[in-house]
C-alpha cells in the first residue's frame, strides 16, 4: 500500500512517501530556499565564453545563470551578447557556480511533457498497443498548441480521457500565458515558477489507490480541488490528520527520515553502508559489521552482504537527493559472476529513479561507478549549514594540538619580552583538563617558568583560547 504523508507548517512543506510503511521518498519544500529547477526565465545574455562553450545569463537571481551550447536548439540562432533569450532552469545554483539553464523548454504534467519550439508528438515507448498509442496521439494533436510537441506518458494510457484532455488543455494555455508575459515583459525576468510540492505529490507520486494523509485543513481542499480536476486519486483516499503527535512520527516516518542525515545506516544482517560527501564526488562503503555465518566461506558472506546493500544504497541515492559521480566500494567478492550480478543488482535497483542513473561497471580496483544527474539541493545541504568549527571536514582539533600552541605563545612570548610569570590561560574544559594534569603543570614551570592559573570556559570553542596577565 502506497501513502503519501504531508506536513504543513509556516516555512515548510514535508511530504514523505510510504511503500507498505517503508519510506521510498521524501522531499522538503521552503518558502526562502526553494529549487529553481524547472522555473522558466525571460533572461539577457551578459557574456560568451568561448572556452567553456556556453554563455553566462543574467535571469535576476542572485547569480548569473549558465547556458552550455548544446542546451540551445540547433535550429535556432546562437544567441549574442545583449541579446533576451527564454531559458529554463535544469540545476540548481552551488556554492561557487550559478544554475544551469537550457533554452530547450518543457512543461511537465502528470500525463504530458509540453515541449517548446517542435511540432513533434510523441508517445511513450510503454505503451506498445497500436490503437492506443494513435488514440492518445490525435488527443494531443488536438489539444497542442501551435509551435509545440507533447511526450505523452505511460500514465496517460491509465488516466481518465476527459482527465488526460484537461491536462493537455491546461498545458497549452500555460504555455500561451508564458508566451504572451515573454513579449510583453522585460528581461531579466521569471515567467513560470513551476508546480509547488503539494501539486508534484499528486503530479508525480500518485495513483489512484495512494492514501494522500496531510496536516493542514486548507491544504486539505486545495488537494481536493486539483484532484477534481485531475482525478489522480480516489477523493476518498485523500484525509485530513488532526492528531496532536506529529504526522511523520504517528505513521512510522520519523525515525527513517532522521536516518537520512546519518553518516551510517544500518542493514537488517547486521552489516552496514557508510556515506561520505566530498566535493568531486560521493563515496559508499559496504561493510560487515556484526555480520557472522559459521562455516560459510568469506567470499559467500561478502556476496550475501552486498546484494542486501544494492536495495538500500538506490534507495539512500534517491531520498537523500545525491548527484554527481559516486564510487561505491562493496565488500571483495571471489567470483567474477558475483561481481556482476551485483552490478545487475544495482542496474535494477536504480532503474525506477525518476532522474537520470547510470551505472558504470565495476573498476579494476573493485570499486563500482554510477553517475546521478545533480538537480536540486542534496537534503542535508536544505537542513544543515557547513560547520562553523571545522568548515564542513567532520573533524576538530585535539587537545594535546591546542596546548601544544599555547606552549608555541608562551615561547613567542618570552622572545619578544612580553612575558609575566603570572598569568590566566582561558580556554575550552578539554583543553584545561589537559593543563592542569600533573605532568603539564611540570613542563610550564620546567620550560617557562610559569604556573599559570587554568579557567575552564564551555563558551569557548576548542582552539580558541586566552593567555592573560595577572
Amino acid at each position: 500500500m502506497k501513502q503519501i504523508l504531508l506536513e504543513c507548517l509556516p516555512d515548510e512543506t514535508a511530504m514523505a512517501v510510504l511503500n507498505d510503511g517503508v519510506l521510498t521518498e521524501f522531499e522538503v519544500e521552503r518558502p526562502h530556499e526553494t529549487s529553481l529547477v524547472g522555473r522558466i526565465y525571460a533572461g539577457t545574455v551578459k557574456n560568451s565564453v568561448p572556452s567553456l562553450k556556453g554563455l553566462f545569463i543574467d535571469i535576476g537571481e542572485k547569480k548569473n545563470a549558465f547556458l552550455r551550447l548544446n542546451n540551445w536548439p540547433q535550429h535556432r540562432k546562437k544567441p549574442t551578447v545583449g541579446m533576451s533569450v527564454l531559458v529554463q532552469v535544469i540545476k540548481d545554483s552551488t556554492d561557487t557556480k550559478g544554475p544551469l539553464v537550457s533554452g530547450e523548454v518543457s512543461l511537465p504534467g502528470r500525463y504530458a511533457v509540453l515541449v517548446a519550439d517542435t511540432d513533434y508528438i510523441g508517445v511513450s515507448r510503454k505503451i506498445e498497443e497500436e490503437a492506443e498509442r494513435m488514440r492518445l496521439k490525435q488527443l494531443g494533436e488536438a489539444c497542442c498548441p501551435e509551435g509545440c510537441g507533447l511526450i505523452i506518458r505511460t500514465a496517460a494510457r491509465e488516466g481518465n480521457e476527459e482527465a488526460v484532455k484537461r491536462e493537455f488543455m491546461h498545458l497549452a494555455s500555460t504555455w500561451k500565458i508564458i508566451e504572451r508575459r515573454l513579449r510583453i515583459e522585460k528581461a531579466p525576468v521569471l515567467l513560470y515558477r513551476g508546480s509547488d510540492l503539494v501539486v508534484r505529490c499528486l503530479r508525480d507520486y500518485a495513483d489512484m489507490e495512494t492514501e494522500i494523509i496531510v496536516d493542514d485543513a486548507e491544504t486539505e481542499k486545495r488537494l481536493l480541488s486539483v484532484n477534481q480536476s485531475e482525478q489522480v486519486v480516489k477523493s476518498e483516499n485523500i484525509h485530513l490528520y488532526e492528531g496532536a503527535v506529529p504526522i511523520m512520527k504517528r505513521y512510522g516516518a520519523a525515525d527513517s527520515i532522521q536516518q537520512l542525515f546519518e553518516r551510517q545506516v544500518n542493514l537488517p544482517s547486521g552489516g552496514s553502508i557508510v556515506i561520505d560527501y566530498t566535493e568531486a564526488l560521493t563515496a559508499i562503503d559496504v561493510n560487515s559489521g556484526s555480520f557472522h555465518a559459521k562455516g560459510m566461506p568469506h567470499g559467500e558472506v561478502a556476496y550475501l552482504i552486498n546484494k542486501e546493500a544494492v536495495p538500500e544504497i538506490a534507495r539512500q541515492i534517491r531520498i537523500r537527493g545525491i548527484g554527481g559521480i559516486i564510487m561505491i566500494d562493496f565488500i571483495d567478492m571471489d567470483h567474477d559472476w558475483q561481481k556482476e550480478n551485483i552490478v545487475k543488482r544495482l542496474r535494477e535497483a536504480v532503474s525506477s529513479d525518476k532522474v537520470k542513473t547510470v551505472v558504470c561497471g565495476m573498476t579494476s580496483l573493485g570499486l563500482v561507478e554510477m553517475t546521478r544527474k545533480r538537480t536540486a539541493y542534496r537534503l542535508e545541504h536544505v537542513y544543515y549549514d557547513t560547520c562553523p568549527c571545522c568548515k564542513g571536514s567532520g573533524l576538530s582539533v585535539s587537545a594535546e594540538s591546542v596546548v601544544i600552541r599555547i606552549h608555541r605563545e608562551l615561547k613567542m612570548r618570552r622572545k619578544m619580552g612580553n612575558f609575566q610569570s603570572s598569568l590566566r590561560i582561558e580556554c575550552h574544559p578539554a583543553v584545561a583538563r589537559r593543563l592542569q594534569t600533573e605532568e603539564e603543570q611540570h613542563r610550564l614551570h620546567t620550560c617557562f617558568h610559569v604556573k599559570p592559573i587554568i579557567k575552564a570556559r564551555e563558551d569557548m570553542a576548542i582552539e580558541v583560547f586566552s593567555i592573560l596577565s595577572e
